[in-house]
């Protein structure tokens, strides 16, 4: 789940209030930097891959999708 994703949850008396959950909450300013280089990581490898002509295999919006070294992309599946 990503940090800037939230649920909402209505209380009895009818507000609704957000709910992040608590390892979000209680992130550090190292765990950001660690979760933004592995992003990077993540972007430079997908990208490298397909530069060597190796699709590369991504879930976007819960959805699975291979990217093909044309560019190209394929539905494989919606995740379970």
């Amino acid at each position: 789940m990503s940090p800037a994703k939230t649920a909402q949850v209505t209380l009895p008396n009818g507000v609704t209030v957000p709910v992040v959950p608590a390892e979000f909450a209680r992130e550090t300013a190292e765990t950001r930097r660690l979760r933004d280089s592995a992003a990077k990581a993540g972007a430079r490898a997908a990208a490298e891959a397909l530069a060597k002509g190796i699709p590369v295999t991504i879930m976007r919006d819960g959805v699975l999708v291979r990217i093909n070294p044309d560019r190209s992309e394929t539905v494989i599946g919606a995740q379970a």
